[in-house]
């Protein structure tokens, strides 16, 4: 089998779907699939997540909508079985839906969230125009559409799309090197991209509220410049902005925390939850986010995200006994190495494919 994945970027601060993407395509080669991904070089100092020879990289596509002449011949070259498109609203998914419908091959689209209704309405004109010029067309006549969670499911649903929906999560690489049950300092962190839908401030604002006088709260990512200092100018002694991290400095930042909390008004997956629940670090998400297993698996607090109640979990957490916040870990990384390690995700990945390849039995994570 082979497989070609087009997306418009690869870069490592380029957030969840870069990361998902690549752990899935290495999952599946490993599993033996002959699977590459198409994409665009990162832009300025910039790094690649990865160079290894199943990735191509192209000169960045010109325009907002990443248009690249050069992106349409790699594609029209392809030889493989399937195609399937990463996120939406950008030539690379557009173009390889034509692609595929001009070669009769079938076609994947995973829209990585961006059909939730609250991404919607960012450039909610343009998008609109979009769909109307060629994304409805694109979703409609994909042979599948993969959400992360069932939460994508049903705004998938509710968009008006019928097609099949495949529900496969984020894969987490796990390696042996990664710190696991490693003595915590007194910290509670923040890592992601920092913007407006992370709802940073009310978890500012939560923890300026509770009784952490001996805890820090580290906030790891970065965004636009002005927005930054603005979470900064209504921050205490104890909020640290590190900035964007990777490799190394990552997971050492992440090993060091006590909890990790993410209180987004809305999350596709979230990709920094299993990488803090396989390092055993408890989680605090709001509802915003697909993890009601953090309630379920006991390896964390599945909550509302407005001020008091994130304040009060978050003093809940830092009360816990530390026999007990070790146990969630457990519970946590247990949950990780069950449901969300790389070869789960690819193997299922795989029979979806064969399902839309040679037909025969329904997976049974997939909706029709």
């Amino acid at each position: 089998m082979k497989v070609l994945h087009a997306i418009s970027g690869l870069s490592l601060n380029a957030g969840g779907p870069s990361q998902s993407v690549f752990y899935t395509v290495k999952g599946l080669r490993q599993e033996g699939v002959d699977a590459n991904i198409l994409t665009y070089q990162a832009k300025g100092a910039k790094k690649m997540l990865s160079d290894e020879t199943f990735v191509t990289a192209l000169p960045s596509g010109c325009s907002r909508f990443a248009y690249s002449r050069k992106y349409r011949k790699c594609l029209e070259c392809f030889d493989g079985d399937l195609f399937h498109a990463q996120g939406l609203w950008q030539y690379p998914t557009h173009i390889a839906s034509v692609t595929a419908r001009l070669r009769e091959k079938p076609c994947v689209i995973s829209p990585r969230g961006m059909l939730y209704p609250n991404a919607l309405e960012y450039s909610k004109w343009m998008k609109k125009f979009f769909l109307k010029l060629w994304f409805n067309r694109d979703l409609h006549s994909a042979s599948c559409i993969h959400a992360t969670c069932q939460q994508e499911l049903n705004h998938i649903r509710n968009f008006g799309l019928h097609n099949p929906i495949a529900v496969i999560p984020n894969p987490m690489v796990i390696n042996d090197e990664m710190p696991v049950g490693k003595t915590p300092r007194k910290q509670i962190g923040f890592v992601g991209r920092i913007h407006s839908i992370k709802n940073i401030e009310t978890l500012i604002h939560a923890f300026d509220r509770a009784k952490t006088s001996e805890y820090e709260l580290v906030i790891m990512g970065d965004g636009e410049t002005g927005y930054v200092q603005s979470l900064k100018n209504i921050s205490r002694k104890s909020v640290r902005f590190v900035g964007f991290l990777d490799g190394k400095q990552k997971e050492d930042m992440i090993s060091d925390f006590s909890y990790l909390v993410l209180p987004s008004h809305s999350e596709n997956f979230g990709m920094v939850v299993p990488e803090a629940l396989i390092r055993g670090i408890p989680v605090i998400a709001s509802k915003g986010t697909p993890w009601e297993e953090l309630n379920t698996h006991n390896c964390g607090w599945w909550v509302d995200n407005d001020v008091d109640t994130l304040a009060s979990t978050i003093e809940i957490a830092i009360n816990t006994l530390e026999s007990k916040r070790c146990e969630m870990g457990r519970n946590g990384r247990k949950l990780v190495m069950e449901n969300y390690s790389a070869e789960v995700v690819a193997k299922k990945m795989i029979r979806l494919y064969e399902w839309i390849l040679n037909g025969g039995e329904k997976p049974e994570f997939v909706w029709t």
